[in-house]
């Protein structure tokens, strides 16, 4: 008996809930209190029944949005370039700098300047296949941990435990060193400030967010020259992406006139000198740097190209140098079309000027014509001899 009213209630509220269409080949709507009768009658209906589904175009409802606001949402990471004055200062950290100041640096002559200078001391790593890379150990200490400079050929220096005072000296006494120096602002703007601790019990160096864990009473020399090779990437690649941006606001007036007037007005000089900017900030990028790979001498130091492939993680290198290149393709593409509407106002230029050298021999040669017309008798045969006699003694 239960089997039967479930059975009773489901087809009266499945009949009333839902609404049929309309069909020009059914002869006649069955009423509502026919069809609950038929409804009454198929439920004691010992044959076996046929449900036919309705489908009405106001029951189908768009899908429901999901509510987000419960969901995670994973957030990119943004590395933040972090400030002097922001820099944890707990008992036991020690400040790491690094600048970008030239292209490249003359290490020969800067090392014969420390060793004059009696200042600094050069020094040597474990190997010495880091590369053309000067270290630098002051003479005299202030506390018990060291201060170590470390110089790179590519034009930029790291600074273990120097205040900023301390840098801005060494800055100084470098630059005469300097091949192709870059601004002062750019370099004080693109350095790159971090921190390192030596942490007890600890097996191996690390990352720890924006700090270096180095190995208490370890040799970290290498490690300290990972840090600082990473750290060098990232400040070279700040000022290149500030060069670029120079070159990219020079232009910018020139994509503004284009939209508002229709026309530039640039020399083909001037695109071409900037265009040999952007080809030489490319060549650097992709060919002179370590950018686009890790270098050699990590291949075979395991755990150094680990710290060096998380260090330049954290400073979001791989992105940059993408974005970077992005932005250098978009900025020639601009330049190029300069370059032929440049070349286009020039040959308009010179077909103009051809244009008017010909006007010019063609007014010449009709003044020729009119010469020779008039010294002719064929030519006044036309004409009353008193014109023809007023107009020769006019020429002549």
């Amino acid at each position: 008996m239960t089997t039967f009213m479930s059975r009773f209630a489901i087809n009266v509220f499945k009949n009333i809930a839902t609404k049929s269409f309309t069909f020009t080949s059914v002869p006649e709507i069955v009423p509502p209190i026919n069809k609950f009768i038929y409804n009454i009658n198929n439920l004691f209906c010992t044959k076996s029944l046929c449900f036919v589904r309705n489908y009405s175009v106001d029951a189908i409802q768009p899908p429901l949005a999901l509510d987000n606001a419960s969901l995670p949402i994973k957030k990119k990471t943004v590395y933040k370039k972090a400030v002097l004055e922001e820099v944890s200062q707990k008992e036991g950290h020690y400040l790491t700098l690094a600048y970008a100041t030239a292209n490249s640096y003359d290490l020969k002559g800067l090392k014969e300047a420390l060793i004059q200078q009696k200042l600094y001391q050069p020094g040597t790593l474990k190997t010495q296949e880091v590369g053309d890379v000067v270290v630098a150990n002051a003479v005299y200490s202030v506390g018990d941990e060291p201060r170590q400079i470390i110089f790179f050929k590519e034009g930029a220096v790291v600074f273990w435990n120097c205040t900023e005072l301390e840098a801005k000296n060494v800055l100084d006494f470098v630059r005469p060193f300097e091949i192709e120096s870059y601004p002062l602002e750019v370099v004080h703007k693109e350095r790159e400030i971090m921190t390192y601790f030596y942490q007890p019990n600890v097996k191996s160096c690390h990352l720890q967010e924006s700090c270096f864990v180095l190995v208490e009473n370890g040799e970290n020399s290498l490690e300290k020259y990972t840090f600082s090779h990473a750290m060098v990437q990232s400040v070279r690649l700040g000022a290149w992406e500030a060069r670029l941006e120079t070159l990219a606001s020079s232009i910018r007036s020139h994509t503004a006139l284009m939209e508002s007037e229709g026309a530039t007005r640039v020399e083909k000089k001037e695109v071409v000198r900037k265009l040999g900017e952007l080809f030489s900030l490319r060549h650097r990028l992709t060919v002179e740097s370590d950018l686009l790979d890790t270098p050699d001498f990590y291949w075979e130091e395991e755990n150094l190209e680990r710290l060096y492939s998380n260090t330049v993680a954290y400073f979001t290198i791989p992105r940059r140098t993408r974005v970077l290149n992005e932005r250098l393709s978009h900025c020639v593409e601009l330049l190029e079309l300069l370059s032929s509407w440049a070349a286009d106002r020039h040959h308009v230029r010179l077909e103009w000027m051809v244009i008017a050298l010909i006007l010019a021999e063609v007014c010449f040669e009709l003044l020729h014509f009119f010469e020779r017309a008039l010294q002719n008798d064929w030519f006044w045969s036309g004409f009353d001899w008193d014109i023809k006699s007023d107009v020769k003694e006019r020429a002549y």
